[in-house]
């Protein structure tokens, strides 16, 4: 057994050189967002079949064909996409993200209690449902109306294993009794005073609350953080891995940002072995989601 501080130097080690990757990493994908994102996406989705505001968002639904799509309105009017998913196959996830969100599994390969921070139209909830179906789901949301177009259009809503509810997820985390397999981090508001410029709460980005999140995983539990691109990505990055034992780091090509894995596990994995283990996966869920090809994006 290796001393304790020998064990934190080597950890330390890792961080060190795993930022100095990602930093390279995300700086590409962060031009390469700024250069998609320059387009509206208005012209593209369709048709407005519902405009609404809440407390806390400004929300369009649009519908071209069989696909809708959630829009948060910026105050400058700026649409930014939300969610999007084929009302016929709602279990096809269409944003490179959400795949990489069950990343998770690499990790945490069964998982019978989730909890997901942030709905949206409940694509991953139509996923897991695929996938797992036995997984017992509980999926916090802040906004009211989220909740309610996420059952009129998505057809997301609280029946068998899955309850939707209506919350904080800073209160709801604090409070829970429950422990959990994994933890889905994808909650995004209007950029406000309370949030970073990409909507993400500052509450929920920092290292005493990623240490509380901690206390809610069963034994070997995950996290899993989307981050939208901004300048400060990495230290978003930095402030995960200094705060979880391993931190596995998956940057994005198709809108930027970076999917991150905080594991409680101190065993770390290496990339054969994860892409072993996506392998396995892949003939297990048989699903359009391609855990061994993710699993080579990892940073290490």
């Amino acid at each position: 057994m290796l001393p304790m501080a020998r064990i934190e130097r080597h950890r330390q080690q890792i961080s060190r050189r795993l930022l100095a990757s990602v930093a390279l990493s995300l700086a590409a994908a962060l031009l390469c967002s700024a250069r998609s994102q320059a387009q509206s996406p208005a012209n593209r989705l369709g048709q407005v079949e519902f405009e609404g505001r809440s407390d806390y968002s400004h929300i369009l639904i649009r519908r071209n064909g069989p696909v809708r799509s959630m829009i948060f309105v910026r105050d400058s009017g700026e649409e930014a996409l939300e969610s999007q998913i084929d009302i016929r196959r709602p279990y096809e996830l269409k944003f490179e993200y959400l795949r990489f969100m069950f990343t998770s599994y690499l990790f945490r390969d069964t998982q019978e209690d989730v909890l997901i921070v942030g709905l949206g139209g409940g694509g991953m909830i139509h996923y897991l449902k695929r996938i797992d179906p036995k997984i017992r789901i509980d999926a916090i949301e802040i906004d009211p109306l989220v909740v309610r177009l996420a059952d009129k259009y998505f057809s997301t809503r609280s029946e068998g294993t899955v309850h939707i509810e209506t919350a904080d997820g800073l209160k709801f985390i604090a409070d829970a009794r429950k422990k959990y397999d994994a933890i889905y981090m994808d909650a995004f508001l209007k950029p406000s005073a309370g949030t970073d410029n990409t909507g993400a709460p500052l509450a929920l980005r920092t290292r005493e609350f990623y240490r509380h999140m901690q206390s809610k995983l069963k034994p070997g539990g995950v996290v899993a953080f989307n981050l939208n691109p901004r300048e400060k990505i990495v230290e978003d990055v930095r402030t995960i891995s200094d705060s979880f034992p391993q931190t596995y780091v998956f940057p994005l090509t198709q809108f930027g940002g970076a999917v991150v894995i905080g594991s409680t596990d101190n065993t770390r994995i290496d990339q054969p072995a994860l892409i072993a283990r996506g392998r396995e996966l892949d003939r297990r869920f048989k699903s359009s989601v391609r855990y061994e090809q993710m699993a080579r994006r990892v940073q290490h």
